[in-house]
């Protein structure tokens, strides 16, 4: 095959990809689930995960978590009522920590993130970089096959091409085109994919930008080729948490086990996003 072939393919390819999301989950009908039928409800636990059987009553302790959240809830709802006098208190990043409830995440990270005020300042701008990314982007392939991978377990997520498989597609390639240092990386469809459980497509992107890219949050280099943030983070531990960890640094030097540079990352991320989104730890900060 030469050049010429190769690029004809490859547009043909990018065509297809492009066409079978733009159709939706009727694309893929011949591997598609079909609907969700009456009656599987009893199935999909709290966090949206289907399972094969039905689920068993509650138990004791996931009933006391249900009493524990609702009482989070009002106390959040409270916070965002009064979002000046709160939002730099310490009793923010205390109920932050202990785990933002789940049916006003959105509500919390939009405005933890300031995703209305960036959105309202770049009008039409995550458009543009989607409609880019679908005519000119590197990563599409990769974006496509990895968006496949998606948990499909997640009552969201089940159906190939389905509303969310299309949103986070699109949000990947936005996001590759506005910020072409990062590109794309596949643990981002992970990150991008929880914001879907609760924001729109848009605001779902501009909470990506500003986890990965504001100055305040900045864990763009977890995700950069460089890895600098992540060297950064290992040289810092290595001064600070003999004394302010003294005994996380006990038991670490009693087994002889280094602190994972990104334990750092995690504990940041949690500050914005409660213990409820899992950071995961790896070597490098390329592809995984």
């Amino acid at each position: 095959m030469d050049v010429e072939d190769a690029d004809s393919w490859q547009a043909q390819e990018r065509e297809d990809i492009i066409r079978k999301y733009a159709k939706g989950h009727r694309a893929g009908l011949p591997e598609d689930k079909g609907p969700v039928l009456v009656g599987i409800y009893g199935n999909i636990d709290y966090l949206g995960i289907m399972h094969e059987t039905e689920l068993p009553p509650l138990t004791a302790r996931e009933a006391k978590r249900i009493r524990r959240e609702t009482r989070r809830n009002s106390k959040w709802l409270e916070m965002l009522g009064k979002w000046e006098m709160y939002k730099n208190s310490e009793k923010l990043i205390g109920r932050t920590y202990k785990g933002i409830p789940r049916n006003i995440q959105g509500r919390a990270w939009s405005v933890l993130l300031n995703v209305q005020e960036i959105k309202s300042k770049n009008p039409g701008k995550y458009k543009l970089m989607k409609e880019k990314g679908k005519r000119s982007s590197e990563h599409i392939h990769q974006i496509d096959r990895d968006v496949s991978r998606t948990p499909q377990k997640h009552v969201f997520f089940r159906r190939r091409y389905g509303a969310k498989q299309r949103e986070l597609f699109y949000i990947l390639l936005a996001y590759a085109e506005y910020n072409p240092e990062v590109g794309y990386r596949r643990n981002l469809s992970h990150i991008a994919a929880l914001f879907l459980l609760y924001l729109p497509e848009e605001d779902a992107f501009w909470a990506l930008v500003q986890l990965l890219a504001s100055e305040r949050h900045s864990l763009q280099g977890f995700h950069s080729p460089n890895g600098g943030t992540v060297q950064g983070l290992q040289d810092h531990q290595e001064h600070v948490v003999p004394t302010s960890q003294p005994k996380t640094m006990w038991h670490l030097s009693a087994s002889r086990r280094p602190v994972p540079a990104c334990a750092h990352a995690s504990r940041a991320s949690s500050a914005i996003t409660g213990p409820g989104m899992m950071t995961r730890c790896s070597s490098t900060s390329g592809p995984l």
